[in-house]
């Protein structure tokens, strides 16, 4: 059954989908970006034990470079997270609309039932009271009839 609130649910709905959709790639980001993060502290861990056995290498502008990329990384991270949580916030908001939406399809479906239901029985109910206004009218008919035959007491005798 169709309702007034069909059109309103199906926006939701793709809302919905949208945000569903923002928030797995919000999460692919940062799943990546701490990848990447710890692909940073591995290399220089290990550019760390490299130079700490060969003094005469100079690392110096390596790890510069290194905790710079590491620091953006942070700050990338930190940025994906606050997007994620608006994005988690958002989701709520539109869960909200949709269970709103769906609640006053529930109640429109409830009244269409209740004014159906309510037509059949005003159906059920004039088709009674035509029957018994029939049968009345046979009765009426047949009493009619039979005053007609019946002899009358009141008529002179000559």
């Amino acid at each position: 059954m169709t309702t007034p609130y069909d059109t309103a649910l199906r926006v939701v709905e793709r809302k919905l989908d949208a945000v569903r959709a923002a928030i797995g790639l919000a999460i692919d980001e940062l799943e990546r970006i701490e990848k990447a993060h710890i692909a940073v502290e591995n290399a220089m861990i290990r550019e760390g034990l490299v130079a700490f056995g060969e003094p005469r290498l100079t690392t110096d502008r390596y790890f510069v470079r290194a905790r710079d990329h590491r620091r953006q990384l942070a700050e990338h991270r930190a940025a994906a997270h606050l997007h994620l949580e608006s994005l988690r916030r958002k989701a709520v908001e539109v869960y909200g609309s949709r269970t709103a939406i769906e609640g006053a399809v529930g109640a429109h479906r409830e009244a269409e039932a209740r004014s159906l239901a309510a037509a059949e029985q005003a159906m059920l109910d004039d088709l009674t009271a035509a029957r018994r206004a029939s049968r009345r009218g046979r009765k009426f008919a047949a009493h009619v009839a039979n005053a007609r035959l019946a002899p009358t007491s009141k008529m002179p005798t000559p």
